[in-house]
């Protein structure tokens, strides 16, 4: 069948250069999504700047300007230290054309010599149907939320969402509590979600909590198709907390097709009490859009793969991730952006040269970060966003 004559889909930049995009072009609206990063050296009030110099110029090119950045995340190397730097470029940078929902990650860039990356996820209208963006007031802690509307589609991206509480349990709870009431009161509910983040500066200590946390709360709200999810370390903002999170919801006049997806080479993830589906696919009239959750080295059941086992690790991950985007429809030749999570920076070498024998595309927006996984055993993980064409390849 030939291709939907709405969807082109369009990479930007070798991995090389300051700048990757990828960029969608559809029915009503154009998505790019972009990793941007400075040239080694230099303070970190340079490189953020570099960043933001980068990014408006590319806006330019595309039509587009700072008003339709909707979502960012800014990986750090010290975020503690590096924030309020990173900021003032920033502010400089929206100069009051309304900031997007940002999430701040101490997870160093594995770049050397970088300092901070940033990615960001854009969004414009492409034609005569009406785009809106606004704000989502909610109670979100140090999070924000943003509403994306087009063509009987409302995107909602809700970032960076913090809870309060004495121990993990409790801020836990009140961030997926804080996450359904906002919501809520869109007339949504939790269980409509598609993509969770969720992010822990103690990965070992407490993913075993957020497992029961995360699974009760599931089984009170009605969540029977599990979203896709990561859960990775990371510094979190505000210092101090212990968990933040991030999430994608749809909601569309004309329900999409959204099916949740698997590997024959992964056991399913609720099997060890993580409640989360490998992948999950949403079909619109132009596109389907595969979201494949943190992957890591992991056979059929359950076991890690090739401890200590660096390329091997990075093999089983990626035959894993083919067979999700399999299921789909896709490959790894869809992928549109990719975050990948090392336990140690020195890998990041080895790492990129499987990649590029794997055949997973070398321009995307691709940022490498040094953060541990879930099991200690685990050296790496990977997560990926894969566009297509819906009506037969």
């Amino acid at each position: 069948m030939p291709p939907h004559p709405s969807l082109r889909v369009r990479r930007f930049g070798r991995v090389e250069h300051p700048l990757q995009a990828s960029q969608i072009v559809g029915l009503g609206a154009t998505k790019v999504y972009v990793c941007a990063h400075p040239r080694p050296g230099g303070t970190l009030a340079e490189q953020a700047a570099e960043i933001y110099r980068h990014l408006g110029e590319f806006l330019r090119e595309l039509g587009a300007g700072p008003r339709d950045v909707i979502t960012e995340k800014v990986f750090f190397s010290d975020a503690e230290a590096q924030f309020e730097g990173f900021g003032l470029q920033r502010v400089a940078f929206y100069a009051g054309q309304g900031e997007p929902a940002t999430t701040y990650l101490n997870q160093p860039p594995c770049r050397p010599g970088v300092l901070c990356e940033l990615q960001a996820r854009i969004i414009y209208a492409n034609g005569a149907d009406p785009l809106v963006v606004r704000p989502l007031h909610a109670e979100l802690g140090a999070g924000a939320g943003r509403v994306v509307s087009y063509r009987d589609y409302d995107h909602y991206f809700l970032h960076n969402i913090t809870g309060e509480g004495a121990d993990f349990t409790a801020q836990a709870g009140d961030i997926f509590g804080r996450a359904a009431a906002a919501l809520n009161q869109e007339e949504l509910r939790f269980a409509d979600t598609i993509r969770t983040w969720i992010y822990l500066p103690h990965m070992e200590r407490d993913y075993g909590a957020l497992n029961t946390v995360r699974s009760a709360f599931f089984t009170r709200h009605g969540v029977q198709r599990l979203p896709a999810s990561t859960g990775i370390e990371a510094g979190v903002w505000p210092p101090g907390r212990d968990m933040s999170m991030d999430l994608y919801t749809l909601r569309a006049a004309r329900s999409p097709r959204v099916e949740v997806l698997s590997a024959r080479t992964m056991n399913e993830a609720p099997t060890y009490g993580s409640a989360f589906s490998r992948g999950i696919a949403v079909t619109r009239e132009d596109r389907r859009v595969v979201y494949v959750s943190g992957t890591a080295s992991i056979d059929e059941t359950g076991e890690v793969m090739h401890v200590g086992d660096i390329e091997g690790q990075v093999h089983r991950m990626l035959s894993n991730v083919e067979q999700v985007l399999a299921n789909a429809g896709g490959s790894l030749g869809d992928v549109v952006r990719a975050t990948t999570y090392l336990k140690n920076a020195a890998d990041a070498e080895t790492l990129t040269r499987i990649y590029n024998q794997r055949g997973m595309p070398r321009d995307i927006p691709h940022t490498i970060c040094r953060a541990a996984v879930c099991r200690p055993t685990w050296l790496v993980e990977v997560e990926v966003a894969a566009i297509f064409d819906p009506t037969g390849r």
